[in-house]
C-alpha cells in the first residue's frame, strides 16, 4: 500500500513538473512550482527529487525514452518507407500534443543538453531515425534525390515539433548545416 501510494505521488510530481517545464522553461520553473502544482508538501516532492536538476533529468529520460521509440519506427525498411515516416511524423506531433511529458522533456533536452545523460542527446535519438526514413524513401524514389536526409529530418522535427536544434559547435559546423537546409528547402518541387 504505502509503495504503491510512493509510485502515484511520484507521478504525480512528474506530472506537475512537466506542466510547469512545458511552459515556462527550466529557468523558468522552480520547485515551489511544482509543488504549488501538486497540492503536496515539499517534504513529499524532496521524498522523491533532491533537486530540480533531478527531476528535470527523470523527465527527460522517461518521457524521452517513449519519444525515441516513437520516433524509431520511422527507420523501418520497407517499399512504404514514406508512408512509414508520414505515420511516424503525425504519431510523434499527436503525442507531443497530448502528453505535457513529452514536451516538457524536448523543452528540457534543447535548454540544459546537460541534463540528458544518454551518448547522444534527446534530439539527435530522434533526429537519427527520422533521417534513416528519409534516405529510404529517397533510395525507394519516394522523395526528392539529392536533399541531405539530416537536413530534410532537422526541418521535419522543426516544423512539426517546433525544436530549436542545438547551436553549432563552430563556424564550419553551422556553414554545412545551413547549406545543407537551403538545399533542401531550395529544391525543385517534385512533379
Amino acid at each position: 500500500m504505502v509503495q504503491k501510494r510512493a509510485v502515484r505521488t511520484r507521478q504525480q510530481v512528474l506530472d506537475a513538473a512537466a506542466e510547469e517545464f512545458a511552459a515556462y522553461g527550466y529557468m523558468g520553473t522552480t520547485l515551489l512550482d511544482v509543488v504549488k502544482r501538486t497540492g503536496m508538501t515539499k517534504g513529499a516532492l524532496y521524498g522523491h527529487f533532491s533537486s530540480k536538476e533531478e527531476l528535470a533529468a527523470a523527465l527527460v529520460e522517461e518521457a524521452g525514452a517513449e519519444l525515441s521509440l516513437r520516433a524509431a519506427r520511422a527507420g523501418r525498411p520497407g517499399p512504404a518507407a514514406v508512408d512509414t515516416l508520414r505515420e511516424t511524423v503525425l504519431d510523434l506531433t499527436r503525442h507531443l500534443r497530448q502528453d505535457a511529458r513529452a514536451r516538457s522533456a524536448l523543452r528540457l533536452a534543447v535548454e540544459v543538453p546537460c541534463l540528458d545523460r544518454n551518448d547522444h542527446g534527446l534530439v539527435e535519438r530522434i533526429c537519427l531515425p527520422l533521417a534513416r526514413a528519409v534516405a529510404q524513401t529517397q533510395a525507394g524514389g519516394g522523395g526528392p534525390d539529392g536533399l541531405p536526409p539530416q537536413a530534410v529530418a532537422r526541418l521535419l522535427m522543426s516544423v512539426f515539433f517546433g525544436i530549436p536544434h542545438p547551436v553549432p559547435g563552430d563556424d564550419a559546423d553551422a556553414a554545412r548545416r545551413f547549406d545543407d537546409l537551403w538545399a533542401a528547402v531550395s529544391a525543385p518541387a517534385p512533379g
